[in-house]
């Protein structure tokens, strides 16, 4: 039996029940925002969950109020539903694939919000985590809305080290060191690290007294000339040291070879406990060192 006596009521009936769940979703969603003892992981728990549920009533409500409904022979009640069910099927494939694969993305975690991230050929700052989608913001200043199915399938490479509970300098310095510090890669020349183990105690020494805070270890590659190369490297290691010394990061920017043929390939290594400086200083930084090479191509 419908729940209503004719379709026109039925119909508005409908329309406020689903304005009330659609205003019951964006109260849900508020508060959970804004009560910062709920982790993100329960919070996009939580919206999931309404939202479900909300479609489910919906969805009842659809099938239960319109009187119409009952006249229809049982015969074409069964055509009609399954013909609606494919093309919800086939209009929602993809929100569901983002939904999976948000939930895949709590499980796994390959990132959290504000972490430092390389999705595709996209870097920048995670800015929010959502159900279906996730929001990068470019080294451009721009926002960049990623599907989470498209997350997913892609290569992500996380510039954000989690150093968790402070216990001694040599487990912070074990978990920061990149594998040419400590030896492991074969590589010809390392330069710009003769002060790195007083650089390290030096940030050890300012750390708060109980936890680390998240380390940004970002990397990017330039071409070099061999023609005046010890010059420039000179004067590439002078600039690492004023961004040091300035307070502009915590440690010197690191460099080592790891390439060399018709050019040699340095490699720079950017290490800060802000992900924001490195968004306002490593095009800076990296605008500066083209300048020195540009200095010494034409002498």
């Amino acid at each position: 039996m419908a729940l209503f006596n004719n379709d026109f009521t039925a119909l508005i009936y409908i329309i406020i029940i689903t304005i009330a769940i659609f205003l019951l979703n964006k109260i849900i969603s508020s508060i959970t925002v804004r009560i910062k003892a709920i982790p993100l992981r329960e919070k996009i728990i939580i919206k999931f969950l309404s939202k479900i549920i909300s479609i489910f009533i919906i969805i009842y409500f659809l099938i239960s109020s319109f009187p119409s409904f009952e006249k229809i022979p049982p015969e074409y009640v069964a055509i009609l539903t399954s013909s609606i069910s494919i093309a919800i099927a086939f209009a929602s494939s993809g929100i569901f694939a983002n939904l999976i694969s948000g939930i895949v993305l709590m499980v796994i975690r390959p990132f959290d919000v504000g972490d430092l991230v390389k999705i595709q050929t996209d870097k920048g700052i995670v800015r929010s985590i959502g159900l279906t989608k996730t929001v990068l913001e470019t080294f451009d200043n721009i926002l960049i809305e990623k599907s989470n199915s498209q997350i997913i399938s892609a290569t992500i490479v996380n510039y954000t080290v989690k150093l968790g509970r402070r216990k001694s300098f040599e487990d912070f310095k074990k978990k920061i060191l990149a594998p040419q510090d400590k030896g492991i890669l074969k590589i010809e020349e390392s330069l710009g690290d003769k002060d790195l183990e007083r650089d390290l105690r030096e940030a050890y020494d300012k750390l708060p007294s109980k936890f680390y805070p998240n380390l940004y270890n970002y990397s990017f590659k330039m071409t070099f000339p061999y023609k005046r190369f010890r010059l420039i490297i000179d004067e590439i290691e002078q600039l690492c040291l004023k961004y040091k010394e300035n307070g502009i990061f915590r440690l010197k920017p690191r460099f080592d070879i790891i390439d060399f043929w018709w050019k040699i390939t340095i490699k720079f290594r950017i290490l800060t406990f802000s992900p924001q400086k490195i968004f306002e200083y490593q095009p800076l930084f990296a605008k500066e060192a083209y300048n020195i090479i540009y200095k010494y191509s034409d002498k």
